[in-house]
């Protein structure tokens, strides 16, 4: 299990969990951060766990991360950011 973090250029930061297999994709696409174009990235949705695209516009990005975990989800409440 691996997490994606995003650090907007407004000050705004994401973190979304990268949908199983897509890691390698996901480290592929954060090359492309501060440049024109959008990318289209395989995550899991927080609240209902499901598989879902997000669209990321790259120039609005101002890093982003691939983050492992040891695999365990951690509380709702604890250890999230954004």
């Amino acid at each position: 299990m691996a997490y994606l973090m995003l650090y907007g250029v407004g000050g705004w930061s994401q973190r979304w969990e990268i949908a199983e297999g897509e890691d390698e994709k996901v480290r592929s696409e954060i090359s492309r951060v501060g440049n024109q174009g959008t990318g289209h990235l395989h995550v899991v949705d927080p609240t209902s766990e499901a598989a879902t695209t997000l669209v990321v516009a790259w120039a609005a990005i101002a890093t982003a991360v691939v983050v492992e975990s040891d695999g365990h989800r951690q509380d709702e409440h604890t250890g999230r950011y954004a």
